[in-house]
């Protein structure tokens, strides 16, 4: 049997037919050859779900032909835009990149020489590449003018900028100078204030000078604040200054001084380099005569107006001792010389107001002394007695409060006079006068009604009288021995009003001497007998009769 055999499968439909072309140079078959039959043929199929895959190819990079002059113009700007016109992008990005970071750090240190250097090298590059790159081409004529118009117009565009910026620079720091030198730094900061980043880049070797002027009228405008003394010694920085401009801070400086010196200063430390820095300024700066002039004429005004007197003295007395031979000196302070004696009076008159006598008195007797002739010379006198006699009444009163008056005597120049009828008020130091009923007409409450200062002491052992000989219980053997004395009083007087001593006398009191019986007290259980020397026992009435002569 024949072997079992698969069906045939049925093949698919043929395509339809392709027919070519004949080329036209190929050979004609002639005309018995019989056509061949048409080639049936499959064309390949994709594989199945295969993606179809193409492959590209990136031409060749071609450069856009530009004129050599264009392209170094347009590098020439410094962004790039050489490479631009050739249309080289990464060259361009790159060229902006570095372009700008070094104009960040022009403008972070325009004092920096190096950054500059190194600027004008990576420009220089530029142009030499943009060169390099396009000395062979030959673009079309229209197009290398257009080139050259848009470069030449960038470059210039950026050549005005700088020119701008460093013209607007210029003109910033030479209007702050000129502020600067009338002495208006409020207006000379303002106008630095404007300098930014694009002049820095543009002029930053003026940029020092910028800072410089800057730092001086920072000095400047402290030392004005501070004022004072404080302010003189910024002031004397700020003259140090090399950027120093205005030739008015010498007398401003001594202004400073003067203000510190009426204010309460030691002379030494204020006034004197305050006339010194006017004696600078006369020398260096002759046109600040009027000025120097001007300083010393409200010194002496200020103190007419607004100075404590005293401190008004304390700086007549330092210029007074002075010797100057310029005449803007020296003749406003003898313009203000009929001042100094109403500034002694009217310290001598402040210090009495606020309680320091001894100021105000040194200061009286000062213009009494100096000043016989002033038209103030007679309330002066007046005043200086009313104070005076104040130090008097306050010395005494403290030594009669602390009982010390009989030790140390002194005057009261205002006390009642000790002299007329009686009553003469008397302040008593040695006992309480009304312990033993002293009569209050007397005595005296107060020192103002104080006529006379006496002085007791006693009572005390006097002179002997008799001695006796007692005995008790335990003693009828050896009897106790007993001395009797007076009772002694000790008066001095003194006038209050002069402090002299106008009585002095001895009062004795004989008492009972040798009584029949005479009583002790005994402490304790054991008797040892009377004490061996007793003084005459007192009365009110004969206390007080040691008095009664200073009152007859």
């Amino acid at each position: 049997m024949y072997p079992e055999m698969e069906p045939p499968q049925p093949s698919p439909p043929p395509p339809f037919p392709r027919v070519e072309p004949t080329p036209p140079d190929a050979e004609q078959s002639p005309p018995w050859v019989p056509a061949q039959p048409p080639r049936f043929e499959r064309e390949p199929q994709p594989a199945p779900f295969a993606p179809p895959f193409e492959r590209k190819v990136r031409p060749p990079f071609v450069p856009r032909p530009v004129d050599p002059v264009a392209a170094v113009a347009a590098n020439a700007t410094a962004l790039g835009l050489g490479y631009m016109l050739m249309r080289r992008t990464r060259l361009a990005a790159a060229a902006m990149a570095g372009t700008f970071f070094l104009l960040f750090a022009l403008a972070a240190e325009p004092d920096n020489l190096a950054w500059r250097i190194l600027f004008g090298v990576w420009w220089l590059l530029m142009c030499l590449h943009a060169w390099y790159l396009t000395r062979r081409s030959e673009p079309h004529p229209g197009t290398r003018r257009r080139d050259r118009i848009l470069a030449v117009t960038a470059a210039a565009l950026v050549l005005l900028t700088v020119i701008g910026f460093r013209w607007d620079a210029w003109q910033m720091v030479r209007g702050a100078e000129t502020a600067h030198t009338e002495g208006d730094c409020t207006a000379a900061a303002a106008a630095l204030d404007r300098f930014d980043a694009g002049h820095r880049i543009a002029y930053g070797g003026i940029d020092d000078e910028r800072a410089a002027q800057l730092e001086a009228c920072a000095l400047l405008e402290q030392a004005r604040a501070e004022g004072g003394a404080a302010g003189a010694a910024t002031m004397a920085e700020y003259l140090d200054h090399p950027a120093a401009l205005w030739d008015g801070a010498g007398p401003e400086r001594a202004a400073m001084l003067f203000l510190a010196a009426r204010v309460g200063g030691d002379p030494a430390t204020t006034l004197a380099p305050g006339f010194e820095q006017l004696t600078e300024t006369l020398d260096t700066e002759p046109g600040q005569a009027d000025t120097v002039r001007d300083t010393v004429e409200d010194l002496m005004a200020d103190l007419d107006d607004d100075t404590p007197a005293c401190n008004a003295v304390a700086v007549d007395d330092w210029i007074g001792a002075q010797t100057w031979e310029a005449p803007e000196l020296t003749e406003p302070i003898a313009a203000a010389a009929a001042a100094v004696p109403l500034h002694l009076l009217a310290c001598a008159r402040a210090e009495a107001t606020v309680d320091d006598l001894t100021g105000a008195q040194d200061a009286y007797q000062r213009f009494v002394v100096d000043y016989p002739d002033h038209a103030e010379f007679q309330a002066a006198t007046d005043e200086l007695y009313a104070v005076d006699s104040q130090i008097e009444f306050l010395h005494v009163q403290g030594l009669l409060t602390a009982d010390e008056y009989c030790q140390a005597p002194a005057p009261w120049r205002d006390a009642p006079a000790y002299s007329g009828r009686s009553p003469h008020p008397m302040w008593v130091i040695g006992l309480d006068p009304d312990s033993y009923g002293v009569s209050e007409s007397w005595t005296s409450g107060t020192v103002e009604e104080t006529e006379i200062v006496v002085c007791v002491d006693g009572p005390k052992q006097g002179r002997h009288l008799e001695t006796c000989y007692y005995e008790n219980d335990l003693s009828s053997y050896f009897p106790h021995q007993v001395s009797f004395y007076t009772a002694r009083f000790d008066v001095k007087v003194f006038a209050l009003r002069t402090g002299e001593q106008v009585d002095s006398y001895t009062v004795h009191f004989d008492g009972d001497p040798c009584p029949q019986t005479l009583y002790y007290n005994s402490y304790g259980y054991a008797d040892f007998g009377p004490p061996g020397e007793i003084e005459a026992e007192v009365s009110d009435k004969e206390v007080r009769s040691v008095f009664e002569r200073l009152q007859d």
